[in-house]
């Protein structure tokens, strides 16, 4: 793949904030976890806050590179018309409700809970908004012209994993202002079709173009990662809207252990093709390797809410925590090479300017 941008020009810098803030909740829920088997470590709830926070600083510091782009529409049409780099400006919207769904359920461990809940409905609010209309616009972008499936990769996924991410932002919203359940349950139910629908159809071109085209070129290895997180972060969302849909009182417990059964049907598919991804990236890795880039953070977000679906099913299934565990580390220390190589490459661009 050539025309790669330069560390200051990727469109995928918001992958770090998706990264570390799904890395936040991934710990908190770990503690929850921990809590239940009788080990009661604060410092794992503070390390869980205090990457909530470092996401959100991120974001904030982030956020001007996107919105000076909406001085310049014609360049920012033309890049999210780009095949190779358009899908990923879906990293903002997407980042933005992770940060939603990190204020719902780790914000008032920081914060009054009332504040901690206002600024979730801020971030979920931007981002479903952001979501909707730049799916739609990329969506057209990208139908406008013949691409052909030679382009496709897996981060044309990216704008699929948004709505998905919408219903998990909702439930501390829902549980805080009661009188709201039932309408917001059938607002993430919605987001959870639109997600799932454009995944099958998106997920099943990304198949064709691997069955039937040249491997992907090494720096879009990285992609291959990115279907993990729609299939973990369905399965959170399916159980989380059951169970809330449970207290509300509109199904019964067996909803939830139904819940429960789709997630694990994710988590198997998430599994398999984790391995198939590993054998790819080994295959890039003795063809030349797969230099840093900030698509890299694909490797992140993915692999983290495969990691929150697993140790979700183990607490709701009160199954052994060991799994989700080893999930975690590995998760934890994905994160960690790819902040390292973040701040090497930035360190590395500053001192060369």
């Amino acid at each position: 793949m050539t025309g790669m941008p330069t560390l200051h020009q990727q469109p995928a810098w918001f992958g770090a904030v998706m990264g570390t803030g799904a890395i936040g909740i991934l710990i908190s829920l770990q503690s929850q976890v921990l809590d239940q088997q009788g080990f009661d470590w604060m410092v794992i709830d503070w390390v869980a806050i205090g990457l909530l926070w470092v996401a959100t600083a991120l974001a904030v510091t982030l956020w001007p590179r996107y919105f000076r782009r909406l001085a310049r529409r014609h360049e920012l049409r033309e890049e999210i018309a780009d095949p190779g780099h358009g899908a990923m400006l879906a990293t903002v919207p997407a980042g933005l409700l992770v940060l939603a769904v990190g204020w719902g359920a780790i914000g008032p461990q920081t914060l009054p809970e009332p504040i901690a809940m206002w600024i979730a409905v801020v971030f979920v609010a931007a981002g479903a908004i952001i979501a909707v209309g730049y799916s739609a616009i990329w969506a057209t972008s990208i139908s406008t012209r013949e691409v052909g499936l030679a382009r496709i990769h897996g981060g044309w996924m990216i704008p699929v994993v948004m709505p998905l991410l919408v219903p998990i932002a909702l439930v501390p919203i829902m549980h805080y202002w009661t009188n709201l359940t039932l309408p917001l349950l059938v607002v993430g139910f919605a987001f959870l079709g639109i997600g799932t629908m454009l995944f099958l159809a998106i997920f099943s071109m990304f198949v064709i173009r691997l069955a039937t085209q040249a491997p992907l070129p090494n720096p879009m290895t990285p992609s291959l990662w990115i279907p993990l997180a729609p299939a973990g972060v369905f399965g959170v969302a399916i159980i989380r809207l059951a169970q809330s849909a449970e207290a509300y009182g509109i199904v019964g417990p067996d909803s939830v252990w139904l819940a429960v059964a789709i997630a694990v049907m994710g988590i198997g598919f998430g599994l398999w093709w984790a391995l198939f991804a590993l054998l790819e990236l080994q295959r890039a890795r003795s063809n030349g390797g797969v230099i840093f880039h900030m698509g890299w953070w694909g490797f992140v977000f993915p692999i983290a809410a495969m990691a929150i679906s697993i140790t979700l099913v183990g607490q709701v299934t009160e199954f052994s925590p060991l799994f989700g565990i080893v999930a975690s580390v590995i998760a934890v220390v994905v994160w960690i090479l790819v902040s390292v190589k973040t701040l090497q490459s930035v360190i590395a661009e500053l001192s060369a300017t």
